[in-house]
């Protein structure tokens, strides 16, 4: 059962200039909600209200969030760092897992908080049997991966101890208009809509991708869910897993039919670390947040190869 909002409720969004946080801000001010957005840089972004924000300053998050007071709080805010160096896992440390921190401690001091969202991701189960479950051990192998299980694990350990109302969300590989070319997906798209060679690996890695819109009604069910959630995991995910090389070739034909000639595959090597195979079970979300993803690969992927060739 979805819980009736009060027009006066105040949803904060951290990462809100990012890809899934853009369509987030327009999901919920289309319902009529009031959503206060935090970005470090300042971008444009459909929101009520638009902040500057740097969580790596604890001081500023402290005296923002007090001075905000949101009765629920969507964390998005991540850097991306995937790769193995020993560089990568002190940005992630620092950008990721402290700053998570900064927020979640101010968050406490919030009387009015309902609950927290925290996005992280499938990719802190790194090697596992597939398909990932909740109830793994999980196994990063990226610094990515291990920071945002970090903070996982800290809201997990919060909740027990404090009651903190903090849900995770672990979403596949998130897609749709408007996603940055640093991703596989986007920067192949790209390539192929301007007719210029895409350089890739051999492709025999296997993705679970899920629409954008999908997520974003995940994020929403676990927000205004009336029930004890707090402390609870789930995969948000297609379920439907692809190899690349397939995702490849079914991308250029459905730009043109004359486009998989554009494909170079085996040009580039498998990254260091990479999960060959990566899907997730979310019968966990089936049930207990009545989330399912309504999305199908192909008309997910023709909306964003629209949006890119109209851009």
């Amino acid at each position: 059962m979805i819980i009736l909002l009060d027009a006066d409720i105040k949803v904060l969004i951290t990462g809100a200039s990012g890809f899934i946080g853009k369509h987030l801000c327009q999901a919920l001010v289309d319902k009529g909600i009031r959503v206060v957005a935090l970005s470090r840089r300042k971008q444009h972004v459909i929101a009520t209200e638009s902040y500057m924000l740097d969580l790596c300053n604890r001081d500023n998050v402290f005296s923002v969030i007090e001075r905000l007071q949101p009765d629920y709080v969507v964390h998005l805010a991540a850097v991306k760092t995937r790769s193995v160096l020993p560089s990568d896992y002190h940005v992630a440390y620092e950008e990721n897992f402290l700053a998570s921190l900064h927020l979640i401690e101010a968050c406490q001091k919030v009387t009015s908080l309902k609950r927290f969202i925290y996005v992280g991701s499938c990719e802190e189960y790194g090697e596992q049997k597939l398909p990932f479950k909740e109830e793994q051990r999980e196994k990063p192998t990226t610094a990515y991966g291990v920071s945002k299980l970090a903070v996982t694990q800290f809201l997990q350990t919060f909740t027990r101890s404090c009651n903190f109302p903090a849900i995770i969300l672990r979403p596949s590989l998130v897609y749709g208009p408007g996603q940055g070319t640093e991703m596989f997906l986007p920067a192949m798209i790209q390539a192929i809509v301007e007719k210029k060679l895409f350089p890739m690996t051999h492709g025999e890695q296997t993705r679970d991708y899920l629409y954008v819109d999908d997520l974003v009604s995940a994020i929403e069910c676990a927000l205004f869910k009336d029930s004890d959630l707090n402390g609870q995991l789930f995969n948000v995910s297609s379920g439907m897993p692809i190899q690349i090389k397939v995702l490849a070739r079914m991308v250029a034909r459905l730009i043109a039919d004359d486009r998989e000639v554009l494909l170079g595959c085996g040009l580039q090597a498998y990254r260091a670390g990479e999960a060959m195979a990566y899907w997730a079970d979310n019968t966990r979300a089936s049930k207990l947040l009545n989330w399912n993803p309504r999305v199908l690969l192909e008309d997910g992927l023709l909306k964003t190869i629209q949006a890119v060739e109209q851009t």
